[in-house]
């Protein structure tokens, strides 16, 4: 069995699409467990009256609300919660790629030698769709894949909860932390999950970019430092002033070039 959990706050206007996605799945050997961060819009309202179509398709559907300490705590708290041998976290405002997704992955597979199960995540932005870059041999260097993406043993999850310390890239840490451990990673090489851009930074590029550094300097992994950090950080810094302020056509170009470079692929429906 899976667990499929979704962490979610104020989420009134994207939760239907994420529940939708996770209802809609074809192979219905999991439950659903969604940890609310005690919402005070409509949130709640949407997810409980999806609480009988669960039920009828023998579904276990579960409902934490409760004050957290952030989405890294209430991921701890959901797996607390969870039965299933391995975890996704499909949150809030995020789907499953298609109504087919676990079923390609789980349907008739052994997945006995693996502790982590990945795939792709396509990210949409400015109505368009790409791959976001998978890259397992640089996780020394930057995230391997997105956590949509992620099937991972539930016994992992509770021996290596997400360090609170890491409030941006605690995902981050853990990968690393199953790496140094030795943990098998499989590539599904089936898309997983789709996950929405606007354009904007939810997160100070700088912030993530540092918390990065600190995490990878204490899983012991050379970071740079003096002239070469200063110039990295500046060059964030005329980045972020460009997604805070450019007009979205400059900022379509400007992507479009971006994905060029890194060789980030067009995804198609």
């Amino acid at each position: 069995m899976i667990s499929v959990i979704t962490v979610c706050y104020n989420e009134e206007e994207h939760i239907n699409s994420t529940i939708r996605s996770v209802f809609d799945q074809s192979y219905t050997d999991f439950e659903y467990i969604i940890k609310d961060g005690g919402s005070v819009d409509g949130t709640l309202i949407k997810v409980k009256r999806w609480e009988k179509a669960f039920e009828s398709k023998g579904i276990k559907f579960t409902v934490i609300s409760a004050a957290d300490k952030g989405i890294y705590d209430a991921m701890n708290t959901a797996v607390l919660s969870a039965e299933g041998e391995f975890v996704n976290f499909m949150n809030g405002g995020d789907c499953f790629a298609s109504a087919g997704t676990l079923e390609k992955i789980f349907k008739d597979k052994d997945h006995r030698g693996a502790d982590l199960i990945y795939g792709d995540t396509v990210e949409e932005e400015f109505g368009e769709l790409h791959y976001f870059r998978k890259c397992p041999e640089l996780i020394k260097e930057r995230m391997p894949f997105s956590h949509q993406s992620v099937f991972v043993r539930r016994e992992l999850l509770l021996k290596y909860p997400f360090r609170l310390k890491y409030p941006i890239a605690a995902d981050y840490d853990f990968l690393l932390t199953l790496y140094e451990k030795g943990c098998t990673f499989k590539d599904s090489n089936t898309v997983v999950a789709k996950v929405t851009k606007d354009g904007k930074s939810s997160l100070r590029l700088k912030d993530t970019y540092l918390e990065s550094l600190a995490l990878r300097k204490e899983h012991g992994i050379a970071v740079p430092e003096g002239a070469a950090l200063k110039l990295k950080t500046l060059w964030l810094d005329i980045k972020q002033f460009g997604m805070d302020h450019f007009p979205d056509g400059l900022k379509y170009m400007i992507r479009k070039v971006q994905r060029k470079m890194r060789g980030q692929k067009r995804y198609y429906t």
